[in-house]
């Protein structure tokens, strides 16, 4: 039984798509929406951003930074690696394997929203004071000590079902993109001391130490997204996951760092 021509002119008739190449039965390509005939839509990765940045350089025995991002990550493709599952096989991504297709198995794969490492603001705040004898501390004379300040908005948090032909789970995002919402907003300051000890005129000791998260905050960095444990083919069912959402990964907790330099 022949298959009918598809009439371009019109955008009547039917055709038939063998591998999803966007080739009809008569060898002819078909024009999609984003003008490519390949069948799939268009990958999409907008990033847009902007910075405040104040810097005062070092004078009076201190300096101090400042800056702030604000931005925006939206699109349906990551790019070389894909990082909301974990998939780190460069430029393989599996976003992009089957087109949407009559059954939308795939979901919301192809829906623009944010992507798994859109974070709104960014903010660093940064200064160090050095102890000086001419400002009258001849006790604490080059003694050095530095604050930093670290604060970040959450990122979006996905809900992943396993993928209808490969099975296996991470892979589908239901309800779009950040569904879940995103995790909490985390906030950490560190403290660096360093002092010089003269052992000739042209050589000295120098002690540094440096504390990372003083105050332990362990905020939640990424939860469990897998809504499912695995898909099962002959049921078309997925088994639920009971970690869904549960904590997977933490922000690093309270830490230092001692040290010793020989400087000549």
């Amino acid at each position: 039984m022949g298959v009918p021509d598809f009439n371009y002119d019109t955008g009547t008739g039917r055709s038939v798509c063998f591998a999803q190449t966007g080739i009809d039965a008569n060898g002819n390509e078909i024009n999609t929406p984003d003008g490519k005939p390949d069948g799939f839509p268009a990958a999409v990765r907008n990033y847009k951003a902007v910075e405040i940045e104040l810097n005062k350089r070092f004078s009076n025995g201190w300096q101090g930074f400042f800056n702030w991002r604000i931005a925006s990550l939206r699109g349906n493709f990551e790019g070389h690696l894909r990082n909301d599952n974990g998939q780190t096989d460069p430029a393989i991504s599996s976003l992009f394997d089957f087109t949407a297709g009559d059954f939308n198995l795939l979901g919301d794969q192809f829906a623009i929203g944010p992507l798994n490492t859109d974070r709104r603001h960014v903010i660093n705040v940064y200064g160090n004071y050095i102890f000086s004898k001419d400002r009258g501390l001849r006790m604490l004379n080059g003694l050095n000590v530095g604050l930093n300040a670290h604060f970040e908005s959450g990122i979006p948090i996905n809900a992943l079902a396993p993928h209808p032909v490969y099975l296996n789970t991470g892979e589908i995002p239901l309800g779009g993109r950040g569904s879940q919402g995103r995790t909490p907003f985390y906030s950490r300051f560190d403290v660096h001391t360093d002092y010089a000890w003269g052992l000739t005129e042209k050589t000295k000791l120098r002690f540094t130490a440096d504390f990372f998260n003083i105050f332990n905050s362990q905020k939640l960095l990424r939860p469990d997204e897998n809504t499912a444990l695995d898909f099962n083919a002959s049921t078309g069912t997925n088994p639920p996951n009971p970690d869904f959402l549960k904590p997977r990964l933490y922000h690093a907790p309270f830490n230092m760092r001692l040290g010793m330099r020989f400087e000549f």
